[in-house]
C-alpha cells in the first residue's frame, strides 16, 4: 500500500507503491552522435520502451527543503513534496509549515499554467518566473523524467529545433542539448538539457532569460525578517521582456539574467523505469536593482503509476 503523507497522496493518485533499487547502469559512450541518437539512448536508459508506453500517469511524493541565500533569508527543512502527472498535465507542489513562506504550487491542466500565491495576490519569485515563462510547463520540461509530460518521450510529431554540444559542469562532462526555438517563447527563453555521457540519464535543465537594460528585474522581490522568507510588494506585472527599461541618471541599466536550474541525481529502478530520487530547483536573478538566489531540495520517497488522478490537482490558484 502507498504511504499517506500530509498532502493526502491517496486522494490524488491511487495505485500500488513501487520498490526502487539503486542502479549503476552504464551504456556505451559514442563521441559523435546526433540529437536523435542521443534521445534514443536517453529513452533506453529509462527502461523498456514498451513498458514506458503503458504508463499513463505518475505520482511521486517525498520530503522538501528550501534555503534562501540572496534577496531573502531563511532555511526550511520540514517540507513535503508531491509531483503528479497525467499525460501532458503536471502538478508540482511543495508545502512548508511557515507562515511567511507556505510553499510553491505549479500546475498545468493541458491548457493553462497556474501557480500558487505565497500571500493573497502575490507570487514568489520562482512562481512568477514559471507563470510568465509558461513554456517551462506547457512544453513538458518542468520535473524532467519524473513526469509523463517529458517531451523527449515523443519528439517525432513535435520536430523541434535541436542543437547538440558538450559542456563540463563541476568537473563532469555532459551532452548539452538546446531544445526548441527561443524566439517562440516569452522573453526568448532558452532551454538546455544536460545528459550524463556515460549512461545518458537526464541530469540537468537550464531555463535562461536575458533582458537588456532591465531596471525591474528584482525590484521589491523579497525582504528578510524573522529568520524566514518575507515578501515585499510584488514584482512589476508583465513578462520581463515586455517591461520597458527606465532611464537613470547614470544612463541605461545593466542587463538582467533570470536563471532556473533543475538537477536530478541518485537514479534508481522504480518498477520498470529508472527515475531520480533526488531533485533540486535553483532560481537566481542577477540585475541592476538587486539579486536573488534560492534552492529547493527534494528527496523522492514514494512512487506510483496508472492510478485514478484527481484532475483538480492540475489547477493552482490564479
Amino acid at each position: 500500500m502507498i504511504r499517506r503523507n500530509r498532502f493526502g497522496f491517496l486522494a490524488i493518485i491511487v495505485c500500488m507503491s513501487l520498490v526502487f533499487i539503486p542502479t549503476g547502469i552504464t551504456l556505451s559512450q559514442d563521441k559523435d552522435i546526433t540529437p536523435e541518437e542521443l534521445i534514443q539512448k536517453h529513452l533506453k536508459s529509462l527502461g523498456n520502451p514498451e513498458k514506458l508506453k503503458t504508463i499513463k500517469n505518475w505520482g511521486i511524493s517525498g520530503k522538501a527543503g528550501v534555503e534562501f541565500m540572496l534577496g531573502a533569508t531563511g532555511k526550511l527543512t520540514d517540507g513535503y513534496f508531491m509531483c503528479v502527472s497525467d499525460g501532458p498535465k503536471v502538478g508540482i507542489r511543495m508545502q512548508f509549515a511557515d507562515i511567511n513562506y507556505p510553499g510553491e504550487y505549479f500546475a498545468y491542466d493541458g491548457n493553462e499554467v497556474t501557480v500558487g500565491h505565497i500571500t493573497p495576490g502575490q507570487k514568489s519569485p520562482i512562481a512568477d518566473f514559471i507563470f510568465l515563462h509558461n513554456a517551462t510547463m506547457k512544453e513538458g520540461f518542468l520535473g524532467g523524467v519524473q513526469t509523463t509530460a517529458w517531451p523527449l518521450l515523443d519528439v517525432g510529431e513535435k520536430q523541434p529545433r535541436m542543437k547538440l554540444g558538450e559542456r563540463t559542469i563541476d568537473g563532469q562532462e555532459f551532452y548539452e542539448l538546446e531544445y526548441g526555438s527561443p524566439g517562440k517563447r516569452a522573453g526568448n527563453m532558452t532551454v538546455k538539457l544536460y545528459f550524463d555521457k556515460e549512461n545518458f540519464h537526464h541530469r540537468r535543465t537550464e531555463y535562461r532569460v536575458r533582458v537588456a537594460e532591465d531596471l525591474t528585474s528584482t525590484q521589491n522581490i523579497v525582504s528578510s525578517g524573522g529568520g524566514s522568507m518575507v515578501t515585499a510588494p510584488s514584482e512589476p506585472t508583465g513578462r520581463p521582456a515586455d517591461r520597458a527599461p527606465e532611464d537613470t541618471i547614470a544612463g541605461n541599466p545593466a542587463d538582467s539574467i533570470y536563471l532556473l536550474v533543475e538537477t536530478f541525481d541518485n537514479f534508481a529502478v522504480v518498477g520498470d523505469v529508472t527515475l531520480p530520487q533526488r531533485y533540486t530547483l535553483e532560481y537566481s536573478v542577477e540585475g541592476q536593482a538587486a539579486t536573488f538566489l534560492a534552492k529547493w531540495s527534494i528527496l523522492n520517497e514514494v512512487y506510483a503509476n496508472n492510478g485514478q488522478v484527481d484532475q483538480s490537482f492540475f489547477m493552482a490558484q490564479k
